[in-house]
């Protein structure tokens, strides 16, 4: 199930002898620790506990009692083998098995990236790992399913967050996953040299294709978890969104989800967003420059022994002028995301877009992709525009700025809101105080959300009884939602966006 590619001998052998040992784990007829036989995704219903045997091997996780609902959390588990040496800048491998319980109640390495505010915790490129949340307790529930790509650009951050993995969204019947992927040169870097070792002459998306492997993981283990691999969402904020539209375009992808959404995200669809293979080699070489290699006869070899701050550090120099984006590289892209959703070449799955009040995104790329996806889709389009925000910011005058919502939708309020992260984007929006000021009506906008993006994750449609009947989006009819303090449907998504003010320094 992960993109193919010819293996090095040595390589190639531990496959085989890790194959081996996969067959020799758990001889057939044996029961895992939890009770459920060797095969995740066909044995008969068992009971979910705090272990739980994926194809690789069992996990021990942790459980939380929230409201007489019981979530599980599962962190660290291993979807492809670490891409080091001979495996860095190729599509990523299936994970070794394991014996005996691996334990999945810490977080796992971030992938290599520049400090940032977006995450903590140890960097290494043994990062090919995923968190699942889920309130099953048999693993015949057939849940639906909500795969998470997280935000920063390509370049930083990590799935590994107490926001993205709060039991919010598991406690409203779903099973969660978030996803962490190559990043910045590590994951999007292309050079002439790795597209000619490449049996599809491509190089350039390999986070990407993580993400595909991520899906396939889903496919071939969820169902231990309580999840239906039939019934699959992808979404992700900002460059979270970019990489759900990335799948959405990739033939690679196909059959590996069902619905998707964008929270801030759009750009990607632009024409101006394309990167041709010939111009993204072109940054690799001067990366390779940088680093005093590219005249070498083994330049791949070389950078392959570069330490992974080596190339994070040569890619941020202004000089190379590299930027994290996806490639067309005719064959994990054949052509660009532009060129996909205006052909209708895109996965025919329903699709949620929007912004927050005070992003331009609403009046360019939002309704962008909303129309080509409604033009040429063989599925509905849903738009929102997220216009709450909390009493104190409300008060001083600011607007909902990028990446407020992300408290709401994983239900992790009041105290996501005090995020370092949250705090520093809300000086996009205009906001000056510390304290948003949370209130009561801050969790009623929070389980709203939440309702919306499960009902839509769980029937591809977000009206909600109760709440709102949310039409389908066309150009002749361009309705879309306004989350607010209240739930209300309206028309043309331009018209809603909010300039932040301007304050002194």
């Amino acid at each position: 199930m992960f993109p193919s590619r010819p293996l090095p001998p040595v390589v190639a052998l531990l496959a085989i002898l890790a194959a081996g040992l996969a067959t020799s784990a758990c001889p057939e007829g044996a029961s895992s620790p939890n009770g459920a036989a060797g095969d995740p995704s066909t044995d008969a219903a068992s009971p979910i506990g705090d272990v739980v045997t994926t194809r690789q091997g069992a996990v021990r996780g942790s459980a939380t009692t929230v409201g007489g609902t019981v979530v599980r959390l599962f962190k660290g588990i291993p979807y492809a083998a670490p891409p080091v040496g001979e495996l860095r800048w190729r599509p990523p491998q299936p994970p070794a098995p394991w014996e005996g319980e691996r334990d999945a109640t810490q977080w796992a390495d971030r992938c290599p990236q520049a400090e940032s505010r977006l995450g903590s915790g140890a960097i290494s490129e043994d990062c090919l790992h995923l968190n699942v949340s889920t309130p099953a307790s048999s693993s015949d529930e057939r849940l639906p399913v909500m795969v998470f790509f997280h935000g920063g650009g390509l370049t930083i951050g990590t799935a590994n967050s107490d926001i993205y993995n709060h039991h919010g969204l598991p406690r409203h019947g779903v099973v969660l996953v978030t996803v962490n992927s190559r990043l910045g040169p590590i994951g999007y870097m292309a050079h002439p040299a790795l597209s000619a070792e490449s049996e599809h002459g491509a190089s350039g998306n390999y986070g990407t294709l993580d993400l595909i492997a991520s899906l396939q993981w889903v496919q071939e283990n969820i169902t231990a978890f309580g999840g239906d691999p039939g019934n699959v969402l992808v979404f992700g904020e900002s460059g979270g969104g970019t990489k759900t539209l990335s799948v959405m375009s990739s033939p690679l992808a196909e059959g590996l989800f069902h619905k998707a959404i964008v929270q801030s995200g759009s750009a990607l669809v632009t024409p101006e967003r394309t990167t041709l293979l010939e111009a993204a080699e072109e940054r690799g070489e001067k990366i390779a420059a940088k680093l005093g290699v590219q005249g070498e006869a083994d330049v791949l070899a070389r950078l392959r022994a570069a330490q992974w701050e080596q190339l994070v550090d040569a890619a941020a120099d202004p000089e190379v002028e590299f930027r994290a984006n996806l490639t067309v590289d005719g064959w994990v892209l054949p052509r660009s995301v532009h060129e996909t959703f205006s052909e209708g070449s895109q996965h025919g799955v329903p699709l949620i877009v929007g912004a927050n009040a005070g992003e331009r995104s609403l009046q360019a790329d939002v309704p962008m992709l909303a129309n080509l996806h409604s033009r040429t889709g063989s599925a509905q389009t849903y738009v929102y525009s997220f216009s709450h925000l909390p009493a104190g910011w409300r008060g001083e005058g600011c607007v909902a700025f990028h990446g407020v919502e992300i408290p709401y939708v994983f239900g992790y309020v009041p105290d996501g809101l005090l995020a370092p992260t949250i705090l520093f984007l809300s000086r996009g929006g205009g906001c000056t105080l510390d304290d948003p000021g949370a209130e009561a009506l801050d969790d009623e906008v929070a389980e709203r959300t939440m309702q919306l993006w499960t009902s839509f994750a769980r029937s591809g449609d977000p009206s909600t009884s109760g709440l709102v009947e949310w039409p389908a989006y066309s150009e002749e009819s361009p309705a879309y939602v306004d989350i607010g303090a209240s739930l209300e449907v309206r028309s043309g998504v331009e018209q809603s966006y909010m300039e932040p003010p301007q304050r002194s320094e």
